[in-house]
């Protein structure tokens, strides 16, 4: 069996508030994630999904366990070192506009990370055009402004963008939330094709689990900070054995 391309152990965050009581965002942690798969994350707004993306990319600092992102132990890594875990992986947000400056152009946006790598800033942009090809945009989008076009292409020029450097893990915190359920279907069907094509492992962050059960091959819920239940979707909404995942489904129901 392939090796993990992330192995999340025994994670913890507390937040130490002054004069106030401790808070633990997440709570002892335990998953992994596959070359090719697509793992959802599910759990309302406070669940701690949010803490568990930043602690994987590295912008948080761990109170207590391990993130391993192919071979890089994430939880020791900071300042410079954090650069070779972003090379492996990028982040899709829940607002497509947060990806770009939105006084430079979408091309200028999908080159940087090329260009921060050393890529001549003529193979860029003639890279840059063939990403957004690929993520179901015209090429001539590399001049267009991020307010110039649509909440929907301003997404896939974040994928495109989030592709510019090969990344072997892809993070959708929320990337499809903000849109109509249309354009979230063209985003996820934009996300089948990549993953297959690119062999690329996804983490799906989101309060959707209908979504969940259409997209990924397992779900891990999360309550209150704690990993409460893990599973193939169709399973764990069949057959919940958790309270607070039962109330998730019926919520859709």
């Amino acid at each position: 069996m392939n090796e993990p391309i992330l192995s999340v152990k025994d994670l913890s965050k507390t937040f130490k508030l002054h004069g106030r009581e401790d808070v633990k965002a997440v709570s002892n942690v335990t998953f992994e994630l596959f070359p090719g798969e697509t793992l959802g994350v599910i759990g309302e707004s406070g669940s701690g999904k949010t803490t568990l993306v930043n602690l994987i990319t590295g912008l948080l600092p761990a109170t207590e366990g391990t993130v391993l992102l192919d071979g890089i132990e994430v939880t020791k890594c900071d300042g410079k070192s954090l650069r070779n875990v972003w090379k492996k992986l990028q982040v899709i947000f829940q607002t497509p506009t947060e990806s770009f400056d939105p006084r430079r152009t979408l091309g200028d946006g999908i080159c940087e990370s090329m260009r921060n790598n050393g890529v001549s800033k003529t193979d860029a942009m003639s890279r840059a055009r063939e990403l957004l090809k690929l993520c179901g945009l015209p090429e001539e989008f590399v001049h267009r402004y991020p307010h110039e076009v649509s909440g929907g292409q301003c997404q896939r020029a974040a994928i495109a963008r989030a592709l510019a450097i090969e990344p072997k893990l892809l993070v959708c915190d929320e990337a499809t939330s903000a849109l109509d359920v249309t354009i979230q279907a063209e985003i996820i069907e934009l996300l089948v094709k990549l993953r297959k094509e690119l062999d690329m492992a996804i983490l799906f962050i989101c309060h959707d689990i209908a979504l969940v059960q259409q997209f990924c091959d397992r779900v891990v819920v999360m309550y209150h900070g704690e990993l409460v239940e893990e599973g193939i979707p169709d399973e764990v909404i069949a057959e919940p054995k958790n309270d607070y995942t039962q109330d998730l489904i019926d919520s859709i129901l």
